[in-house]
């Protein structure tokens, strides 16, 4: 072995052991990026804050790897929904943590029925063997779901989640009024935690409150002329912030990306487009269905973006309100 040889595998052993010790000190640990922002935003100057689903994945679809595994388990504080989205990180996985480290969003006592979003027939595929499955599905597993309360369907695994008529939509982090009772309970676990840092995680909770109201009436302002604008989203996850800022879906319709749909439901969504006079599809950066450029050439429909993951945004101070503008903008840009 050449000394050069030598010298850069030193040089990448080093890096590894760096990025692996980096990556298990962190030691507020959540499901997904969005808790992610909240987390943060209570623990900075207190403590690391890391995501277990990476950028660029969903979290319906994502499996624990072995390192997600050694860092639930040397975390000192796990933020999690607890049904529906993150139900990789099921019971199983955290039976063995002690529940003081744990917080469960869909647990939290002060978020009542009233403030939760209830919807028919929402569930998702938890396959873990994607590929067979997806290879599997043909054009008339293809679902649609629109206002009109069309039976939303998706093939079946054996690994899947189902949820019954008038579930709950768990995609709680759009509601800036769940999100406020979430920091909350965040700063309360982490004042246990550490209470030498409680008088700094206090401030940096009201901290929080403050920018998030100061950025709720920014959003209220620059979407405001936007109401009547209809528009189609690929996946149900936005009714809590529609709800927040009067946002006007149509409809959502959710298609395998690896299966081109059926002609009789393209001719379905655009009959609904035309009908509902359709401003805006939005397509997700998880999810890249083919079909959305087919109906955009269509319809001529005007084509948007949606990441609910927030992947271009960064964890840390005022990153949970940064994550809301983040949306609003996304939304302003398709349906101005």
């Amino acid at each position: 072995m050449t000394i050069f040889n030598r010298t850069f595998k030193q040089a990448a052993l080093a890096a590894a052991v760096i990025s692996f010790s980096a990556a298990a000190s962190a030691s507020v640990l959540t499901s997904i990026k969005p808790l992610g922002f909240i987390a943060s935003s209570i623990a900075e100057g207190v403590t690391d804050t890391d995501v277990i689903v990476p950028a660029g994945a969903s979290p319906h679809a994502y499996n624990l790897k072995p390192s997600d595994v050694q860092k639930i388990k040397s975390a000192d504080l796990i933020v999690w929904i607890g049904e529906d989205v993150d139900m990789f990180l099921d019971t199983s996985v955290l039976r063995d943590i002690d529940r003081k480290k744990v917080v469960t969003v869909a647990e939290i006592s002060s978020i009542g029925d009233d403030m939760l979003v209830k919807g028919e027939h929402h569930h998702h595929d938890h396959d873990h063997d994607h590929d067979a499955h997806k290879q599997d599905k043909t054009a008339d597993h293809q679902d649609h779901k629109h206002a009109d309360h069309h039976e939303h369907n998706e093939a079946a695994s054996a690994h899947e989640h189902h949820h019954d008529k008038l579930s709950t939509n768990w995609h709680i982090w759009y509601s800036p009024e769940i999100s406020q009772i979430v920091a909350g309970k965040i700063a309360q676990k982490l004042s246990e935690q550490y209470p030498d840092k409680k008088a700094l995680i206090e401030q940096n909770l009201a901290e929080f409150n403050r920018t998030l109201s100061e950025q709720n009436e920014k959003i209220q302002q620059q979407l405001m002329p936007l109401h009547e604008k209809g528009f189609y989203v690929f996946h149900d996850a936005y009714t809590y912030f529609n709800q927040a800022y009067h946002l006007n879906q149509v409809g959502y319709f959710t298609i395998n990306p690896q299966v081109a749909p059926g002609a009789k439901t393209l001719a379905t969504i655009k009959e609904e487009i035309e009908e509902h006079k359709v401003a805006c599809l939005f397509a997700e950066p998880q999810f890249t269905p083919k079909v959305i450029e087919t109906l955009h050439k269509g319809t001529g429909v005007k084509v948007g973006r949606l990441d609910p993951m927030g992947d271009a945004v960064k964890l840390g101070k005022n990153s949970y309100a940064n994550f809301l503008q983040y949306t609003a903008d996304s939304y302003a840009e398709c349906l101005k």
